[in-house]
């Protein structure tokens, strides 16, 4: 399947593998494969996210910000209840994750795919054959991403008004070939 990548495409995934190794990640998680395409900064996926309203740089930082929070987790509005109090929850958050090995150094060798981002692989490749193209760029890797369900990804665009279906009908429109 690789081998249907674009050069884009496939530089995407190569940094979304280093961009977990140096966050101490222990698998290529979904929003890695997202901050790639955002910090890539090229290609049909950023292209059509802009015009959708998500600009790179701010979709980027939105990423960032919501990656390390998880369903259940306190929100901004706990954050200020706690402020009040005299407590900063990110002082807090980076003093538990350091104790459990969240400063960890970046590993080396081999890092898994977490089975989601597979999944998200794969469905880039069912993207692509659904819009008639032979090939797998941002675009696919985009939409394989929304595809998957993966909440971190779904949140990040929801930050920006994106919906799937909207999303998946501008890249529909948008005229796709093969570039590298």
């Amino acid at each position: 399947m690789f081998e249907r990548f674009t050069r884009r495409s496939r530089a995407v995934v190569e940094a979304a593998v280093e961009g977990a190794k140096a966050a101490g990640a222990r698998e290529v998680r979904p929003e890695h494969l997202l901050e790639a395409i955002l910090v890539e900064g090229q290609g049909i996926a950023v292209a059509v996210l802009a015009q959708l309203g998500a600009p790179t740089d701010e979709m980027l930082a939105t990423l960032l910000r919501s990656r390390s929070r998880r369903p259940g987790e306190l929100d901004e509005g706990d954050a200020e209840a706690l402020r009040v109090l005299g407590i900063d929850l990110d002082d807090v958050i980076r003093r538990i994750d350091g104790d459990l090995g969240g400063d960890a150094p970046p590993r080396r060798g081999h890092l898994p795919f977490a089975k989601r981002s597979k999944k998200s692989l794969e469905l880039a490749l069912r993207e692509a054959l659904r819009l008639g193209d032979g090939f797998i760029g941002t675009e696919h890797l985009l939409l394989g991403l929304v595809r998957s369900g993966d909440r971190v990804v779904l949140d990040t665009l929801a930050a920006f008004d994106v919906e799937p279906d909207a999303l998946r009908a501008a890249v529909s429109a948008t005229e796709r070939r093969r570039t590298g």
